[in-house]
């Protein structure tokens, strides 16, 4: 489990992370991130282990589900070619269909594997409230389908929200640890952090067999020697231990387990699905009438945007696919944008909400998917109208989601 990264760490070369989730693993909920889960794992590695070399990048973005975390792929995780990728998604696919999620992750891994067969993964499991009232036994169906991919593809999971309720039901106040329901402040994030590095740490000093009572209730780790199991049996297993000893017993085990993983990961790669074969494509490359581009990171990402605050603006973007949406910008100067496809009837879409009293964030809507494979093309233009409470008719679209 994790080999490949220990191996890294082993050999004196950087090892590189990629935390890849929502809002909960881009900190909010504190105000300096390094207080957050990510944070704390991180720094808990490099402190651990100052002789090795680490390069970590927090790809969480708020409100974005394992749909958008395929999608940016390529942007956010296979550019930073990872040894080690943590994923977090449960609370944001919370409403998505199950086997939507399953497609969504599937589509993150075989990105992945195709891109890096080696690189590790670790499903990281949150809560909320909500979920945790819907769910008595904090097993809501995106964090069982989150767990069923896991087994399948032989990746560890980490439930760390379980944790998080556990504590609740001590008796600890909810309102003490997810003020708002949903993002941890310094205490809840100090639980998650727990639970995380607890398992990181007996993997990587590969002491599994130690972790506390609680801490085998919140993982999940797959079994090294599932097929020699399957195909001798518990009892010839164990006289297999006696007859060759323990140590060739286990380095059979790590090898059968190694190569069912390698096999796994090469599969998934080779597989087409949904969220295969998606990506982003700049705004930028839309024919602009009125729009201007902002070389400036939107919400801190992706560098530059196309923006307009005049109704009429336009643009148009010609694409080939069966399904498009938008990276682009709620904030509290947001307007209305409406858009049409394939010379079809306009709708709305806001680039504001109740959230956007607080922060600027950016969001991933998809707007037309299961389309017929092929070229299509999508006008948006700049509405007259917008939320009584906006400031403004600014639509910013970083990009296009195809």
């Amino acid at each position: 489990m994790l080999d490949y990264f220990r191996n890294r760490m082993g050999e004196g070369k950087e090892a590189v992370i990629v935390y890849l989730g929502g809002s909960i693993t881009e900190g909010q909920g504190v105000e300096d991130k390094r207080l957050c889960w990510q944070g704390l794992v991180q720094s808990e590695l490099e402190r651990t282990y100052p002789e090795c070399s680490f390069s970590a990048f927090n790809a969480g973005i708020g409100g974005t589900d394992s749909r958008f975390g395929a999608f940016r792929m390529e942007k956010d995780v296979l550019c930073r070619r990872p040894d080690l990728l943590f994923v977090e998604f449960a609370v944001n696919d919370y409403t998505r269909p199950s086997q939507e999620i399953r497609a969504s992750l599937e589509g993150i891994l075989s990105k992945l594997w195709k891109a890096a067969p080696r690189c590790d993964v670790v499903f990281v499991l949150t809560a909320t409230g909500k979920m945790a009232e819907e769910n008595p036994d904090c097993l809501p169906e995106s964090v069982a389908v989150h767990m069923e991919v896991a087994g399948q593809y032989r990746i560890p999971w980490v439930n760390v929200g379980k944790r998080l309720f556990s504590r609740v039901a001590e008796g600890t106040a909810l309102e003490e640890l997810l003020p708002d329901g949903v993002h941890p402040n310094r205490e809840g994030y100090q639980i998650y952090f727990q639970g995380v590095w607890e398992f990181l740490w007996h993997v990587l000093e590969q002491k599994e067999a130690l972790l506390t009572e609680s801490g085998r209730e919140e993982t999940g780790c797959p079994e090294e020697s599932g097929s020699l199991r399957v195909e001798t049996g518990r009892e010839e297993t164990n006289n297999l231990r006696t007859k060759i000893g323990r140590e060739e017993t286990n380095n059979l085990r790590t090898k059968i387990g190694r190569e069912e993983t390698e096999s796994l990961r090469a599969e998934i790669g080779r597989k087409a699905g949904k969220y295969t074969a998606c990506g982003m494509i700049p705004a930028s490359r839309a024919r602009l009438q009125g729009f201007a581009m902002e070389h400036i990171a939107m919400c801190g990402r992706y560098g530059s945007y196309v923006s307009s605050n005049r109704p009429g603006d336009f643009l148009e973007f010609t694409f080939q696919g069966d399904k498009i949406g938008l990276f682009y910008m709620i904030s509290c100067d947001g307007g209305q944008m409406e858009w049409a496809l394939d010379g079809g009837d306009f709708k709305e879409l806001s680039a504001w909400d109740v959230y956007a009293r607080s922060f600027d964030r950016g969001s991933a809507r998809m707007l037309a998917e299961n389309l017929e494979f092929g070229e299509h093309r999508l006008c948006i233009r700049v509405a007259a109208g917008r939320d009584a409470e906006s400031k403004g008719n600014f639509i910013r679209i970083s990009d296009f989601l195809v």
